[in-house]
């Protein structure tokens, strides 16, 4: 395509000749006014049209779906105007592009915005420099509406990115310092002559981009075909820059990143894409952490939006790049001699102008007349800066759990190589725990599972994701539960309050995976009750005029209560304890809602958070059933922690020292930062500072209560209690800020204003002890745990099967188990080391008591042999762990082995203690037999498991001795004779000896016994019942039965939402 002027029918001037003028027969020009719901200066910008000098001059307009139809005003100016109107607004170039369907045999084209008033020679003067410069684009100079001294734009320059560098000082004086005819890069879009012959070859403007960036990448492409961009500011055009006001369009800066991004990847050929575009991430990647640590959390968003924004647009950019490139004519080499060195935006930073000056000054002059103001302002930097380097913290403190690993301490059990044997044991009958019993599956090995196989097998990263994973999930949780006041530090402060509590770095100490799964799921149920209240700011009731918090909508009930009963059940999948938590936590809201005298919300909030639990049990069943019909169902929802109290005072709670972090006098810090909204909130501010702290004294006394014996039954881990209560006082931090930049104003300056600096700086001084944590890089986790410790001295390389039996504090356990009495616990283990599959033990026992049994007699001197009464139920070892690893040096790890316990094993016979590190008791037992096993000849029947006092079993044969799937096992059977397997006795256990069944009784009272009266390949298996193959099947279509009605539910609700805003565009 050449650019050339098209000819006219003038005669041909010699290559060096200019004419003077335009020829007798000018070309034609038509001026394209794109207008939308134009305000009262309309009629000027209108007259300034009519006005024009030019000869042969037409006029569209393209009204862009008007409330109004402006019709009427535009023929009473302009009579001969063609008016097109649309019903919709397509943005800008997208309208201005139909002049090539409506007109034809124009030369030129003149886009002009609807708030521009042209000087009466003003086209005549743009096409006379377009002819004698040879322009494919021109504009003018652009000067302000209410003062024309004032220059606006005189041309724009780029640079490499395509960010916009202004060539004159907004606001400068125009003293003629800038009316020389020049090129320039982009001519602002507010008005330009472009020629129709170049714009058709363009292919006009880009239909991507509705507002905002058409203009660059226009003129972009202009350049790319060889035309010049020009400015001849003898043209003075008065601007109003009211468009952007009048549209129903999102964030300009938003847009301007978004288009500016789209231009350089249409525009670019290959290699100048693979050198500018990682240039270009990395300059956002710095204005993001700039936009953050000044407190701008928008702009960031903004600004990293761009780029999945056009990630998800390539198919669009990749036709435009092709079509381009087929017309294109000059080198990117080329274009970028045009364009400015280095970054437009870097150099405007250092000039001073990152932001608008004007703004910047207002802001300043007022703030320094206001003490409260400037205050406030500062808040901005201070809690961005304070919430980036506790991340940077996080990730610095956390580098020894993230390459050195996490050991399997407490509830951080090791997962299974493969997920299958995740899924295997979920579609099993039998639960392996203790010593086995009918049953169904915890929900939680199914879930791991199907995130084992999305991992693609690799185990110990999912344990290190799920473990490390769930702070920073619940950092962005606390966020979320602060957007909703509208203030975007408000939501900094969440994060940042919420990351320095240090509930889940002591849970990672303690080795509490339920902690730290709380602490990532608080802020989010929190969220979802506020939303369920539908109370402001979580929705619109309550909502005072003029409140930002009146637009927030009110959820619909179904997504709502499926969404929340979701949430419920992952978290209960592996803490079942979290539903009463959930159930105390709507108690709490409640309570403080009528403590406020606030009824509205009350009833829904219930009524949806009792419909959520109802799901979350739904979706566990039958599993759920199983823990309720537990002899002691309390303990298989909460767990086995101590009934006669812990080592916590209360002024360890109040400061969330349930571990190594914590300590005074800083850890009294965080209450500042939570009391101020009650000190200073107005409106819902306050009504919801008391709600969250109903949930704090609550959470508070029902620890101390725990704590201090006064609770008849246990409670769990520490952290699992005090999570809630972090997210609540966070909350409370949030809408403190909140208050601190819009009620703190109505008070005179006193001791308010000193309480909320000091609020601010608590924070600041609570977190200092976690710098700390860069120290060790593992939060004061302890390097090794038990399986490191018996390596070596406990013998898995043997194939016989075998138990451990764990005695102690359950908080040093390192699987789940049974009570023993008020303090102690017990609990087994498969050859030695324990997994994620020994993390459930709630649900019926079978045979398991019987081992508690046993260490009773032990215990009351009814026998020094309970080596023998432990060989048939396949224990060889027993270990008594009195910290929570061997090299563990917290004094909260300690945990003294009862006297009575130790001076026991220690009087046994047949249990051999082994030499092992401080902190552990580990005994061997001499009588011990495989759990898989063809015993010695035995006389007469044992129905009584003290029968196996008398029974030397040590010489029992192993068989059977390769595991196969969840509870079978697969080998050879050596020997004849009476074949033990040591779980509890179960009709739906089968022996195949060279596929010939072999017949089952009990023995012992509760034990598997076949009578092996062959030898041979064999095979034992547990025939899971068809009734419960069926539960697990229905469990699996009820999640995502469930999990479709969410989806759509929620689907529903934006499309809902979304419709009216349709309308009103």
């Amino acid at each position: 395509m050449d650019p050339r002027p098209p000819h006219t029918g003038a005669p041909t001037k010699a290559p060096g000749e200019v004419p003077a003028e335009l020829p007798a027969v000018v070309p034609a020009v038509v001026t394209v006014l794109v207008t939308h719901d134009p305000g009262v200066w309309f009629e000027e910008t209108l007259q300034s049209l009519a006005d024009q000098t030019y000869p042969d001059l037409s006029l569209l307009v393209i009204d862009t779906g008007s409330e109004v139809d402006p019709t009427d005003r535009i023929k009473a100016i302009v009579a001969t105007a063609h008016v097109h109107r649309l019903d919709h607004d397509p943005g800008y170039g997208a309208a201005a592009n139909l002049v090539t369907e409506l007109v034809e045999g124009a030369a030129f084209y003149a886009f002009c915005h609807d708030d521009i008033a042209l000087p009466p020679d003003g086209i005549r003067s743009l096409v006379e420099e377009a002819f004698r410069s040879n322009a494919g684009i021109i504009g003018p100079k652009l000067v302000d509406w209410h003062d024309p001294r004032r220059l606006l734009q005189v041309g724009v320059g780029v640079d490499k990115t395509g960010v916009l560098a202004p060539v004159t000082e907004r606001d400068e004086l125009d003293q003629e310092q800038h009316d020389a005819v020049r090129d320039v890069f982009v001519v602002p879009g507010a008005c330009s002559v472009v020629r129709a012959d170049l714009f058709d070859a363009l292919g006009g403007f880009d239909d991507g981009i509705d507002f905002l960036g058409d203009d660059l990448d226009l003129c972009w492409r202009a350049h790319l075909l060889g035309a010049r961009v020009m400015i001849a500011p003898t043209a003075r055009v008065r601007h109003l820059e009211a468009l952007g006001e009048r549209r129903p369009i999102d964030d300009r800066r938003r847009l301007l990143a978004r288009h500016r991004l789209r231009t350089t990847l249409v525009a670019y050929g290959p290699f100048h894409r693979a050198r500018v575009l990682p240039q270009a991430a990395l300059f956002a990647f710095i204005e993001v952490v700039y936009a953050i640590l000044s407190g701008h959390p928008d702009q960031a968003r903004d600004i990293a939006s761009a780029w999945p924004w056009n990630i998800r647009r390539m198919g669009q950019i990749r036709r435009r790049r092709k079509a381009l490139g087929s017309v294109r004519r000059v080198r990117d080499k080329e274009i970028r001699a045009l364009q400015g060195r280095g970054s437009a935006r870097l150099n405007s930073f250092l000039r001073g102008q990152f932001g608008d000056r004007e703004d910047r000054v207002t802001t300043f002059a007022r703030s320094s007349r206001d003490i409260a103001g400037a205050m406030r302002d500062g808040s901005r930097q201070l809690t961005g800066t304070f919430a980036i380097v506790l991340a940077v913290l996080l990730v610095v403190s956390s580098r020894g759990l993230v390459f050195g690993g996490i050991p399997a301490i407490g509830e951080f059990a090791r997962f299974p190589n493969d997920p299958q044997s995740l899924t295997q044991a979920w579609w099993s009958g039998w639960r392996r725990a203790g010593l086995g019993a009918e049953g169904a599956q915890p929900t939680g090995y199914g879930l791991l599972g199907v995130l084992g196989y999305l991992s693609f097998g690799a185990m110990g990263l999912l344990r290190s994701v799920l473990v490390i994973g769930a702070i920073p999930v619940g950092a962005l949780g606390a966020w979320q539960l602060a957007r909703p006041i509208g203030s975007a530090r408000s939501s900094v402060a969440a994060f940042a309050v919420y990351l320095a509590l240090p509930v889940p770095y002591n849970a990672l100490a303690r080795g509490s995976w339920s902690g730290l799964l709380l602490y990532a799921a608080s802020p989010w149920i929190l969220l979802a009750m506020g939303r369920a209240t539908g109370i402001a700011p979580f929705g619109p009731a309550l909502a005072a005029d003029g409140e930002r918090a009146a637009g927030s909508p009110r959820r619909r009930a179904a997504p709502l209560l499926f969404g929340f009963g979701l949430l419920i059940a992952v978290v209960a999948a592996f803490v079942p304890f979290v539903i009463v938590i959930v159930a105390a936590l709507a108690v709490a809201t409640s309570l403080g809602s009528l403590f406020c005298f606030r009824v509205a919300g009350v009833f829904r909030l219930l009524a949806i958070t009792l419909g959520a639990c109802l799901v979350a049990i739904a979706l566990h069943l039958p599993w759920s059933l199983d823990l309720l019909r537990d002899a002691s169902p309390w303990d298989s929802i909460a767990g086995i922690g101590p009934t006669t109290g812990g080592p916590l005072g209360l002024g360890r709670i109040l400061r969330f020292e349930s571990g190594p972090w914590g300590a005074p006098p800083l850890g009294w810090a965080f209450l500042l930062a939570g009391a101020l909204p009650v000190v200073i909130g107005r409106s819902w501010r306050l009504e919801w500072a008391v709600r969250a702290w109903f949930i704090v004294l609550a959470g508070w006394a029902v620890l101390w209560a725990g704590q201090e014996g006064h609770l008849p039954v246990g409670l769990p881990a520490a952290e699992v209690i005090l999570a809630p209560v972090a997210a609540a006082l966070a909350l409370a931090a949030a809408l403190g800020l909140a208050a601190f930049e819009t009620d703190l104003r109505a008070y005179r300056f006193g001791w308010r204003q000193l309480l909320s600096v000091a609020a601010a700086l608590g924070v600041i001084l609570g977190a200092l002890p976690l710098g700390s944590g860069i120290l060790d890089g593992r939060w004061q986790m302890p390097e090794d745990d038990f399986a490191t410790a018996l390596d070596g001295l406990v013998d898995t390389r043997g194939r016989a099967g075998f138990r451990v039996l764990w005695v102690g504090d359950p908080e040093v356990l390192p699987a789940s188990g049974w009570r023993y009495d008020d303090d102690i616990a017990y609990a087994t283990t498969d050859r030695g080391v324990p997994t994620v599959l020994d993390r459930f033990a709630g649900g019926p026992p079978g045979a398991t008591p019987l081992l508690a049994d046993a260490l009773r007699l032990a215990q009351g001197r009814r026998t020094n042999r309970l080596g023998h009464l432990l060989a048939p139920m396949g224990v060889r070892y027993l270990v008594v762990p009195s910290r929570l690893s061997p090299t563990s040096t917290n004094a909260e790890d300690q945990r003294q082995v009862p006297a009575s316990l130790s001076d026991t094993l220690a009087q046994q016979l047949d249990m051999q203690e082994l030499p092992v590190r401080d902190g552990l008791l580990v005994y061997r037992n001499t009588a011990w037999v495989s759990g898989r096993a063809v015993l010695p000849d035995r006389e007469g029947d044992r129905t009584s498991f003290t029968d196996a006092v008398s029974d030397d079993l040590s010489a029992g044969r192993p068989a059977v001795t390769i595991d196969d799937g969840a509870a079978g096992a697969k080998g050879t059977v050596d020997g004849r004779g009476d074949l033990l397997v040591a779980a509890t006795g179960d009709a739906n256990w089968a022996l195949r000896i060279d596929g010939v069944p072999m017949g089952r009784s009990e023995t012992y009272g509760w034990a598997n016994q076949f009578a092996a009266t062959r030898t041979g390949p064999a095979r034992l298996t547990y025939d899971t019942p068809v009734a419960r193959r069926l539960a697990a099947g229905g469990q699996a279509v009820l999640w995502l039965v469930v999990i479709v009605v969410w989806v759509r539910s929620r689907r529903r609700q934006v499309e809902r939402r979304i419709a009216p805003a349709r309308g009103a565009a």
